[in-house]
């Protein structure tokens, strides 16, 4: 089944998709999933969070202006491009076309619009995260910038 999570780890790294698929979890005292789950835990205590969806979370659920609109708190805009395509997902699935992506370290909020384009990109992200998950072959490990800070590392590089 296809996460918000699938999708933003296969933007990131498609062997990292393919292992999460298969329930497998990375080093979870890994200091980076620590520091990510304290942000998520101690912003916007005031707002409703975590509402679960298909096994993924949202983590902000709010009304503007009349519309629903999706909040995915991120502890960097490090990799803004895969949280932007994770809360696509999730708005894709439920229908909304307004969402914000908030990184209370940076004060950043970044505004998500599904738009055609937006939309089209998705499935095209999404058709191609099936084809890697449903692969009995794992892919070979590519060396990335962010692999030292990966809960998968000492998987892929011992």
């Amino acid at each position: 089944m296809i996460t918000g999570s699938l999708i933003q780890a296969y933007i990131v790294c498609r062997r990292q998709a393919w292992l999460l698929s298969r329930q497998l979890v990375g080093d979870q005292d890994n200091d980076f999933i620590v520091i990510g789950r304290l942000i998520s835990k101690e912003s916007y205590k005031n707002s409703k969070k975590e509402i679960v969806i298909d096994g993924g979370k949202i983590d902000i659920v709010k009304k503007e202006r009349g519309f629903l609109k999706l909040v995915e708190v991120k502890k960097s805009s490090k990799m803004i491009k895969s949280a932007k395509f994770q809360l696509l997902f999730y708005m894709w699935k439920l229908n909304v076309y307004y969402g914000e992506i908030r990184i209370p370290k940076e004060k950043k909020v970044i505004e998500v619009e599904m738009t055609d384009d937006n939309e089209k990109q998705l499935l095209t992200i999404v058709n191609e995260l099936e084809e890697t998950i449903n692969n009995p072959k794992m892919p070979k490990p590519e060396r990335k910038s962010y692999c030292s800070t990966c809960s998968f590392e000492y998987f892929c590089w011992s």
